[in-house]
């Protein structure tokens, strides 16, 4: 799929400046679903019209190009994003085990999470980056769609560069300046900051959703309501006709124009409709004036300056741990602003849910994304806890998947290089452009006796001419390099290898845990007996021969627990959950569940503090 990469002229270069050109398309796998009876295996804009709303994990990049493929290019009316503002901050290095105050420090993040959540960049890597991602976001965008980017002033000037480049520079609406904190921080040599900014843009020029935000009355627009009550109607103000050059005869029949006409004079119809309303108020010494009901009003007109109490800093009671977690009245305001009750909403920096929530709540549609795995786990616990009857959720990975047999990656590599498969064939698993392909045993890596395997089985095929792909998930030391020279003598049949790790395909290694299932009839007790994390481990750099010295207790491991009842290894239906609400409280570790019937099977996912997920079946 080729897309066009800017609207208008190139106004800022850096090193290795280039557009996308290219959509690649990452298959989706189906996580967990919450309050959804039949999930699709790969959302589409098709499906996604009557089913749930959407959760993703993984590289932004790769979802936005996923979603363009699978046919949402051009219906997104709002997208919301917050991305990291290359401000030398550090979000996600430092983490704190349950029951413990002192935070540890987080060590061999993977080079996505470097990129996207240290928020420590080198300019060039991160003017790269978020040219990339805008110029996705753009074509998702309907025509009738809005962009709101969430920045500080460490890259704004930039940033607002890139957007005039990518959408043009008519497509800008407002800076929008958002009064972020009450308390500036001190600072020794200039002015404390109290402001971010959030930069409007449009797809369209001319028929952008834009609906009038208006704010509560201050005391200031109060002021002059002081009138009594005016035949149960409520307080009012007068405002002064003639002031604005009309004059009205004291027999009130008919109007007439004295005096110097104002550019802005009142049409005689309007005069007249008000005057059968009972609208104008003529006082003892002759003054017209119009009579403005404060009930009618529907408030101050909110401006691109949003320092008002409506959308106030982030309060204590809303906090979920994110730094850079927004209000939620300052998303309200957005996602009112721009979109429709038939709106869809997406946020691919999705960070503490708060998007998701807002969203939720107004009744639009919603597709949030997330490289952060605690980001993913976060917004589905607040849309449980925060919505009474949320719609269904369907959470599913993008290039960054849960699979630990062969039987569970095959899929995925096939549908990601777009495999022809053949099932006739007895050794071969199908084609791929001009090429026989072979899949190897994906929870090895490749051995040298695969090879000589494949070339067995080529021996038996004396009039085959085509070329061998392999596709594999690692290989033995040294094996590429010998292929390769063999591959100069061979006239047919070379051999292609494709590591998948390399080719993009990403998996994490799981977390062992000990779980007890105890049945009887139709009540199962679970107790988790124990739980180490390697990732855990590794990044906290704990020794394991001295895991229960320095973890007195492992459920501190753990931030959450969920329980599907009749699990049937497709997907994770989350029936039951366990999440303390506050960060001092363990996990139960010990529940008694319902199951439907005698088959079911009982299913618990064990998800740690640093976001990694196993699941246990009993």
């Amino acid at each position: 799929m080729n897309i066009k990469a800017t609207k208008g002229r190139a106004m800022l270069h850096w090193t290795d400046k280039h557009p996308i050109d290219k959509v690649d398309y990452y298959p989706a796998q189906l996580e967990e679903i919450y309050g959804v009876e039949d999930p699709v295996p790969e959302p589409t804009y098709q499906n996604f019209k009557s089913g749930p709303n959407l959760m993703f994990q993984g590289d932004n990049k790769e979802i936005l190009s996923t979603l363009l493929v699978n046919g949402f290019g051009g219906k997104i009316d709002l997208i919301c994003i917050d991305p990291p503002f290359a401000s030398g901050a550090d979000y996600v290095r430092r983490v704190a085990l349950r029951g413990k105050k002192e935070k540890l420090e987080v060590e061999e993040h993977s080079v996505a999470e470097q990129i996207q959540y240290t928020d420590i960049w080198a300019n060039d890597t991160y003017l790269q980056f978020m040219y990339e991602r805008l110029i996705l976001i753009r074509q998702l965008l309907s025509d009738k769609g809005s962009l709101y980017l969430h920045c500080d002033d460490t890259m704004s000037h930039y940033l607002k560069l890139i957007m005039d480049e990518v959408f043009g520079k008519d497509s800008f609406q407002n800076e929008i300046t958002w009064k972020k904190t009450n308390s500036p921080k001190a600072q020794s040599s200039c002015f404390g900051t109290q402001k971010d900014s959030i930069f409007f843009y449009t797809k369209n020029t001319e028929k952008f959703i834009f609906n009038k935000i208006y704010r509560a009355h201050d005391e200031k627009t109060l002021k002059p309501y002081t009138h009594d009550d005016n035949d149960g109607k409520g307080k009012y103000r007068l405002i002064e006709i003639e002031a604005h050059g009309v004059q009205l005869t004291n027999n009130r029949k008919r109007f007439e124009f004295k005096g110097r006409m104002a550019p802005y004079l009142y049409k005689l119809e309007t005069l007249l409709k008000w005057d059968t309303e009972g609208r104008i108020y003529t006082s003892k010494n002759g003054k017209h004036s119009k009579i403005q009901y404060l009930n009618e009003s529907p408030g101050i007109l909110v401006s691109e300056l949003w320092t008002d109490n409506e959308v106030k800093p982030l309060q204590s009671h809303e906090w979920t741990g994110y730094r850079t977690q927004k209000p939620i009245a300052l998303l309200e305001r957005i996602i009112k602003a721009s979109s429709n009750e038939d709106s869809i909403v997406l946020d691919c920096f999705v960070g503490s849910g708060t998007t998701a929530v807002v969203a939720e709540k107004l009744g639009r549609r919603w597709i949030v994304a997330d490289l952060n795995k605690g980001a993913i786990q976060t917004t589905m616990k607040r849309i449980q806890t925060k919505i009474d009857e949320p719609r269904g959720i369907a959470h599913y990975r993008v290039n960054n998947y849960d699979a630990r047999t062969d039987l569970e990656f095959r899929p995925i590599v096939i549908d990601k290089y777009g495999v022809e498969t053949d099932r006739k064939d007895g050794f071969f698993d199908g084609t791929m452009k001009g090429t026989l392909v072979k899949i190897i045993d994906l929870a090895k890596p490749l051995t040298r006796l695969d090879i000589q395997s494949i070339k067995d089985e080529l021996q038996n095929r004396p009039n085959e001419e085509r070329n061998i792909t392999i596709l594999c998930n690692g290989n033995e030391f040294g094996i590429r390099d010998e292929i390769e020279k063999e591959n100069r003598h061979r006239g047919i049949n070379k051999l292609f290898v494709k590591d998948i790790g390399s080719e993009g395909v990403t998996t994490f290694e799981p977390a062992e845990a000990e779980v007890d299932f105890n049945r009887d009839g139709d009540l199962v007790t679970i107790n988790i007996m124990e739980y180490i994390s390697p990732t855990i481990l590794k990044r906290f750099a704990i020794d394991r021969t001295l895991f229960d010295e320095q973890i007195e207790d492992f459920k501190s491991q753990i931030n959450c627990v969920v329980i599907d009842t009749d699990y049937i290894g497709e997907h994770f239906n989350i029936v039951e959950s366990d999440v303390p609400e506050k960060h001092e409280d363990f996990i139960e570790g010990k529940y008694t569940v319902s199951i439907p019937h005698p088959d079911a099977r009982v299913a618990v996912k064990i998800i740690d503090m640093l976001g990694e997920e196993t699941i246990e079946i009993g």
